[in-house]
């Protein structure tokens, strides 16, 4: 959603759940954006096989990551 649409879509729901299920070939960040290297690693960080995913390990890897920097999780 931060480049202004989602990372999988396609007019057809069929191919919007293959490139689902085939995300190590169909899960890329196209070029023409301008994200932050802090966006970028949370995306990839996101979106990956489940024991590597960000968060995995508790709630506060997901908080502290450079993406969230001044984000005062209190006050949400």
């Amino acid at each position: 959603m931060l480049v202004g649409y989602p990372p999988f879509f396609s007019d057809e729901p069929s191919v919007t759940c293959q490139k689902i299920l085939h995300w190590r070939k169909t899960l890329t960040i196209p070029d023409d954006v301008k994200l932050s290297k802090e966006a970028v690693d949370i995306l990839k960080r996101l979106m990956c096989d489940a024991n590597n995913r960000l968060g995995s390990g508790g709630i506060h890897e997901i908080k502290s990551h450079p993406f969230f920097k001044g984000v005062n999780w209190d006050n949400i």
